[in-house]
């Protein structure tokens, strides 16, 4: 038997007289339900049980093409471009924002600090404040508690030695879980 979809014959001719079913001729069916190999589509309006191979799932809509029509069954192919899950959404692009502007010390005082937001659909928001101060740089991050905030935790290493590589001064680097306000009037 061809790999697809299998109707039974009998059944078919008797719900849907109308309908010629030829080998090659396409028509489209969805899945009403789905259990272990066999299922419900509703093809023409009218709900049938089907036999399905393992990729197709319930609520998915299928391009078929009549393969092979005998007295017992028909075999509908799936169009391979039916069963393949859909594509996953694209993420939004990852967003950086001046959260505070960039500041200089008093005069005279060698220092300056800028904060900014990094926001994206896999980490959220992190919070990054960096100091620089006379032969040091601190950096501040504050992340979303959770994998963001675990991953900025292993990553503050690498951070800390690429500030002091690029800045040629001494380097700290703290994370610590960023808190949302809470809202009492929603």
């Amino acid at each position: 038997m061809i790999e697809g979809v299998s109707v039974e014959a009998l059944l078919l001719r008797n719900l849907l007289p109308e309908l010629s079913l030829r080998e090659g001729t396409s028509v489209v069916a969805r899945v009403a339900s789905r259990a272990e190999a066999h299922g419900v589509i509703v093809l023409a309006g009218v709900p049938l049980t089907a036999k399905l191979p393992p990729e197709v799932e319930a609520g998915q809509t299928l391009h078929l093409r009549v393969a092979e029509v005998t007295p017992e069954q028909v075999t509908l192919r799936l169009d391979p471009q039916a069963v393949a899950p859909p594509p996953p959404p694209v993420p939004r692009p990852a967003q950086l924002a001046v959260h505070e502007p960039p500041r200089r010390g008093a005069a005279g005082e060698e220092s300056a600090t800028v904060a900014l937001s990094f926001d994206s659909a896999v980490l959220g928001r992190l919070d990054l404040r960096i100091d620089l101060a006379r032969g040091t740089v601190i950096a501040g991050v504050a992340a979303p508690p959770g994998v963001a905030l675990d991953l900025a935790v292993a990553a503050a290493g690498q951070l800390e030695n690429t500030l002091a590589e690029k800045t040629g001064r001494a380097a700290q680097v703290r994370v610590t879980p960023r808190r949302d306000p809470f809202d009492a009037y929603a």
